[in-house]
């Protein structure tokens, strides 16, 4: 699927002050059958983004919300609901009160919603005004255009597998074996020769990552690679536990 010259647009029924931001930063208005706000991901993929503000949330919470995020899901690879605004109190008799007074919402009953939402695969965000939103949404752009970075703004990893690398080589690296390898368990069983042939890989990282890889068993026979000679040799021979 070929890139759209624009690849981040707003609803057209979104307030004014939103878009207009918005449209300052590069998003393109439209009314969106789904969704307040919906861009591409490096992939192609598309995110879509509901914005409840608190007190709409409190009236549109149940059958309203559950099509409105039925329907996004339904049209987008990522589903996102973003949460705006404070939420005034909670009374003792734990009741939401909101801008128009108390609701028969209990906090219970919102975060229980909430979290069944999660467990269909809807992310949560929240913001505390409007400007917020408008920073927010322009992070989660940023953020979905790197194929692994977690935030516009730095070079951590998205993909979690990459924290089971050693230190030292869990950017780029764990990223390059993880291509070749495709799954832990082939990396766990793989020699250090095969780490060579992946991108960026030297003899250091290779023993590194082979090493890593092979400590913390108590199986006779462990093999590991000796930094100083590249020799590999079993547990044993070390006269110590790995």
């Amino acid at each position: 699927m070929q890139r759209p010259e624009i690849d981040k647009f707003v609803d057209s029924r979104e307030p004014e002050a939103i878009r207009n931001k918005l449209l300052q930063y590069g998003w393109r208005q439209t009314q969106l059958q789904t969704g307040d706000y919906m861009f591409f991901t490096h992939d192609m993929k598309r995110v879509g983004i509901e914005r409840k503000e608190v007190n709409d949330l409190l009236a549109s919470i149940g059958d309203r919300l559950t099509r409105q995020l039925d329907e996004l899901q339904d049209s987008c690879d990522l589903t996102i609901l973003l949460i705006e605004g404070s939420w005034a109190t909670v009374n003792p008799a734990m009741n939401i009160v909101g801008q128009h007074g108390v609701s028969y919402n209990t906090w219970e009953m919102i975060w229980n919603y909430i979290h069944r939402k999660e467990l269909k695969h809807i992310i949560l965000e929240l913001t505390v005004n409007s400007g917020h939103t408008i920073q927010r949404v322009g992070e989660l752009y940023a953020l979905y255009q790197k194929e692994y970075s977690l935030s516009g703004k730095s070079n951590d990893w998205t993909d979690e597998r990459v924290l089971a690398f050693p230190s030292g080589t869990r950017g780029k690296s764990a990223i390059a074996v993880l291509k070749t390898f495709g799954s832990l368990w082939a990396i766990a069983n793989a020699e250090v020769n095969d780490f060579l042939q992946c991108e960026n890989i030297g003899k250091k990282k290779a023993e590194l990552i082979y090493n890593h890889f092979h400590k913390g068993t108590e199986s006779e026979g462990e093999r590991v690679v000796n930094q100083d000679t590249g020799e590999i040799i079993e547990k044993g021979q070390l006269g110590m536990t790995i």
